[in-house]
């Protein structure tokens, strides 16, 4: 069984042009439920923040999102019911063993973030719909423990995160000249030898690990 948490920048969400149209409409939109999941789509009870000089009903003018009640309503908020169609939430439910947990939603400050627990296999046919759909920018792990990792943790001993973390902060991956193994082994007062050690190893890991995503 695998949880992950899955999030998105707004620059990415806005390669969708109807997540982009959304936030044209809304500052934020926020799912606290499932009220019926069915082949059509899902049907979703939302917490609506709109912009100004927009309306609830102008998501409705959004292919994949359809206002079925407005609940309560003032000049900026709304509580609503709608139908989502939009094949990124379709793909979480046409796939078996998949749950998408509320709350969850989208944000035009923050970006957007879901949350999907389900059996591996299932996962890896979700997150492998997901690079064809909307490439999330990070996804994250879940333990057991409710603690949310990057995944790495389970794959690098600590002293090789703590390496490879401090040459990427470090523009060592940037080409620069003046950023040397032996000038970032000197920072963390430990040999060249075994800072070079720690960061090779850590890289060959994580090539291994990105290699395997892309079969």
């Amino acid at each position: 069984m695998r949880k992950v948490v899955l999030r998105w920048k707004i620059s990415s969400i806005e390669g969708s042009e109807e997540l982009k149209k959304l936030l044209e409409i809304c500052k934020s939109l926020e799912i606290i439920a499932h009220l019926d999941v069915s082949l059509e789509g899902i049907t979703q009870l939302a917490e609506v923040k709109l912009n100004p000089g927009h309306s609830v009903d102008e998501l409705s003018k959004i292919p994949s999102f359809q206002i079925l009640d407005i609940h309560e309503q003032n000049e900026n908020d709304a509580l609503v019911t709608l139908l989502c169609t939009h094949t990124l939430a379709k793909s979480a439910i046409d796939l078996s063993n998949l749950h998408l947990q509320c709350p969850y939603g989208i944000d035009s400050e923050k970006g957007m973030e879901m949350r999907v627990t389900g059996l591996t296999s299932s996962m890896r046919r979700f997150l492998g719909l997901l690079r064809l759909i909307l490439p999330p920018d990070k996804v994250s792990v879940i333990t057991t423990k409710d603690e949310i990792m990057n995944g790495w943790e389970e794959l690098l001993t600590v002293r090789q995160i703590e390496v490879f973390s401090h040459a990427v902060k470090n523009g060592y991956y940037d080409g620069l000249e003046n950023v040397t193994i032996k000038s970032l082994a000197e920072e963390l007062d430990i040999s060249r030898s075994t800072y070079g050690g720690h960061l090779s190893d850590a890289e060959k890991t994580i090539l291994k690990r990105i290699g395997s995503d892309l079969i």
